[in-house]
């Protein structure tokens, strides 16, 4: 076969609609599936979601895959009202989020920790892997505390500072695995 330019663009219009199929095809298998919200509270926006086969970057131990694990997400963003200085859709960083997962009708399964920062495609969110016992009805309680917990500073002076933190709050949703 002789080297065209055309033959080159051939090949290069190839390449990129396979790339392109591939990057559709990860985006197509990264399915949210609700867990609840979003809530209003104190200035900002909360979501709950999972996800399936999410991977991370560095992977700390506590990030297991594998059959019935869930990557439980949690969206903060500010909104229109609060009073930190955030545009509104911004993500809120440095918040603390717990969480505690049980199964309704199982009373030895629970599973708890605390969700860690990260980003993807999305944007930026707190989340966590989460191994669980197989299908069933779930419920998850998430603790948010105020960013001042892990250093977050804020300005106090009279011309440019903000109110305090939020108080710690408490939320409860409950979500089926698989997802319906």
């Amino acid at each position: 076969m002789q080297v065209t330019s055309n033959n080159i663009k051939k090949v290069l219009s190839l390449t990129a609609i396979c790339c392109s199929a591939a990057l559709i095809s990860q985006y197509a298998s990264a399915r949210e599936y609700p867990v609840g919200g979003p809530v209003h509270k104190d200035g900002m926006e909360i979501a709950s979601s999972y996800l399936l086969n999410i991977k991370t970057q560095p992977s700390p131990t506590s990030m297991v895959m594998g059959k019935n694990v869930i990557h439980l997400e949690s969206d903060v963003h500010a909104t229109q009202d609060n009073k930190w200085g955030f545009p509104n859709g911004a993500w809120i960083p440095y918040v603390s989020v717990d969480y505690v997962v049980t199964k309704v009708g199982d009373t030895h399964f629970m599973k708890f920790g605390q969700m860690l920062p990260m980003t993807a495609a999305d944007g930026p969110h707190y989340a966590h892997s989460v191994k669980l016992p197989g299908k069933g009805t779930y419920v998850v309680h998430l603790k948010y505390t105020a960013p001042d917990e892990k250093g977050f500073l804020r300005h106090i002076d009279k011309a440019t500072g903000v109110p305090a933190w939020f108080k710690p709050f408490e939320l409860t949703f409950k979500f089926k695995y698989p997802h319906a």
